[in-house]
This record gives C-alpha cells, structure tokens and sequence, in this order.
C-alpha cells in the first residue's frame, strides 16, 4: 500500500488532515439553527451562510496567485488555524451582530486557503491517468464529515449548547494542523509558474461556468435543508446528511475509476443532469423517507459530478498552473455555494423552501447546458487514459 502513488503515506496523512479540517467546517452546517435560535429569519440565515464567500473570493485570488509560486504548505498551514481559531470565536457571539457575519466571512478565507492547498497537494501527490479515482478518493474525507459532523453536532446539542459545539470544531483543525505540518510541497517542476494569473484555455473558463452553477444547486441544499427539515418538521436533518453521504462516498469508490477508463466528460454529463433532479426532488419530499430517498439521490449525483469536474478542470491546466487552475475550481464552486445564500434566501423567505429547490435545480440544469454545448474531452484523455 505504501508503494502505490495513491495510497502513499504522505496522501495518506493530507487526507486525514483535510477531514479533520472539514470536520469543523461540516459543523457549521447547523448553524443557520443556531443564527435562528437568536432570532433570525431565514433571509438572515443566507446572508449569514452567504457572507463565507465575500473573503472566500479573496482567499481564491491569492490563493491562484501565489500558490505556485511559493508552495502549498504555508496556506495549508494558514487556513488549519486559522479555521481552528475562528471557528472558536464563535462562541463569544451570542446575537445577530456584524461580528457574526465578519466571522462567517473569515471562515471562508481559511476555508480557501485550506481546502485549496489541500486539493492541489492531492492531484500533485497523483498520476495524471488516475487522478479522478484519487480526486474522489480524497473526497471520501471531505463526504464523510457532511454527515458525521451534523449528527455528532445534534448529539452535543442535545447535552450542551453550541458555545460547546464551536469549541469541539475548533479542536478538530487544530488535530489537522499538527497531521499536516511536515508534508512537502510538490516537486519544483509541478509548481513553477507559467502564464499570467487568468491565461486560462477558453473550454476551462466554461467549464469553471458550469462549476458556478452546479455550487448554487449544492449550495442551496446545504444551506436550506437544515431549516426546510425543521419547517416541514421531517425529523432530524442528520436523516438527510447520513443518506447523502453514505451514498455520495459509496460512489466515489466507484465513478472515479470509471470516468478515468471511459472519459470525464461522458460521466459529467449524466451526474449534473441528475443533480438538478435530485434537487427538483426535495422539493416533493412530504416524509422522512421520502427526505432519505432524496438523499440518496443526492448522493448519488454529487459523487459522480464533483470530482470528475474537478479532474476535466485539472486536465486542462497547462504547466505549472496545477496549483492555480485548483484554487479557480473550488473557489468558483465555493462562491456559487456562497451565492445561493445571497440569491435564494429571499426566494426561501417570500415563497417557501419547496419554490427555491424548483429554482436551485435549474441553476443545475444551466450548467448541463452550458457542459454540452461549451466543453469536449480533453486531449490528456486520448494521452493517457
């Protein structure tokens, strides 16, 4: 196992790290809950929720900027504690002030320099022929906190208050902080700059459009399913994260590899045109099986979409813009998720849950169209696949 380029020690202990670090991110999927409990409405939810992604498209332009340039290692190391530290502060924050929206945008900072360098070290440390099987591979670590992070945040609610759950999140990046703070940077010739900051081809700038769209339909899930659950009175929301991940992880073990041995595109394709009816499917869930059956649908879609998506994008950098072209494809992922906070919000607070799901799976339908028409295999696939 220590011999294979996927399963290195080194790729080993990146993605244990990076699930700790998402297991404080993942946390905050309760916290429009909490932003509730303090007498928010639910437009207040998504400006909250919303706000991660004003210094997040910061932390994505510096991110592009200079991690090519001067390695991976110290924005890994920089969004760990900064996570870590800001995650905690929450605590001290106990009404709807400007110092909870400062901090949310913070979080997204940290989010970008964190989850950026992380990834980028993940395709690094990876072959070329098999980094889609190796890019959901390392998706298990992100998937899997989606769903523990929530239940285990409800079982500390129920014994405590959320001061305890921010503190409990905070502790997990700073465990990722300690596991990641000797892994090496990638070899020279893997970040040495090339280009101007956006000589971007023009089929990755559409298929980054694509990327865009796809972030608001999985953002308005994450952001919206909390309340909507709690509004419809579904049961426990975990009901929903555990049968999405569960699903969403058990997929990942098999469509990288697929979409590695046939083409990106052709699993691309399918995957986004089911996300945007997963989508349109919470918007009939009456129950909480139909609520789990929903999720596993989800599920399903995003474990095929994220990372063979992410692999075409990496597929289309050219030399030394790996670290670059990572940060442009999670940042406009992360945005698009951010924005749905922005956009659907006052959609969620004039019409209901059920009419933004409608309008969240078209989000998705546009990026199918914009997919087809906009994008071909790229020309590494006839290289080395």
């Amino acid at each position: 196992m220590e011999s294979s380029p996927i399963l290195s020690g080194r790729f080993l202990r990146l993605t244990v790290a990076n699930f700790c670090f998402f297991m404080t991110f993942a946390t905050f999927f309760l916290l429009p809950l909490h932003v509730r409990a303090l007498g928010g409405s639910d437009q207040t939810v998504g400006f909250v929720m919303g706000s991660s992604g004003v210094l997040s498209l910061i932390g994505v332009f510096l991110v592009g900027l200079l991690i090519d340039r001067v390695g991976c290692r110290v924005f890994l190391r920089t969004g760990l504690l900064g996570m870590s530290l800001v995650s905690l502060s929450f605590a001290f924050v106990d009404q709807i002030v400007p110092w909870l929206f400062l901090l949310r945008g913070l979080q997204g900072l940290f989010f970008a320099c964190g989850f950026n360098s992380a990834s980028t070290l993940a395709a690094a440390y990876t072959p070329p022929e098999r980094r889609a099987t190796a890019l959901g591979f390392f998706g298990v670590s992100t998937l899997t906190t989606h769903a523990l992070a929530p239940t285990l945040g409800e079982q500390i609610l129920r014994v405590a208050d959320f001061h305890v759950l921010f503190a409990v999140a905070s502790g997990f990046s700073m465990i990722g902080l300690v596991l990641a703070w000797t892994l090496p940077d990638p070899p020279p010739q893997s970040t040495a700059q090339a280009g101007g900051m956006f000589s971007l081809p023009r089929m990755l700038a559409v298929a980054l459009g694509a990327t865009w769209f796809c972030g608001i339909a999985f953002g308005a899930v994450m952001t919206f399913v909390p309340t909507f659950t709690q509004d419809a009175q579904l049961g426990p929301v975990s009901v929903f994260f555990l049968s999405y991940t569960s699903m969403a992880i058990t997929t990942r073990l098999w469509a990288g590899r697929i979409a590695d041995d046939f083409g990106l595109r052709r699993m691309i394709l399918p995957g986004v045109a089911l996300l945007s009816l997963a989508i349109l499917g919470l918007s009939e869930v009456f129950s909480v099986w139909t609520l789990l059956a929903a999720g596993l649908v989800f599920g399903l879609a995003q474990g095929i979409t994220y990372p063979t998506m992410n692999a075409f994008s990496v597929d289309l950098a050219g030399p030394g813009q790996l670290g670059r072209v990572q940060a442009f494809y999670n940042g406009t992922f992360n945005v698009g998720v951010t924005a749905a906070g922005f956009i659907l919000g006052p959609v969620v607070h004039a019409f209901g849950h059920r009419t933004m799901f409608e309008i969240a799976s078209g989000s998705a339908l546009l990026a199918f169209v914009l997919f087809l028409f906009g994008t071909r295999e790229p020309a590494i696939a006839h290289q080395v696949r």
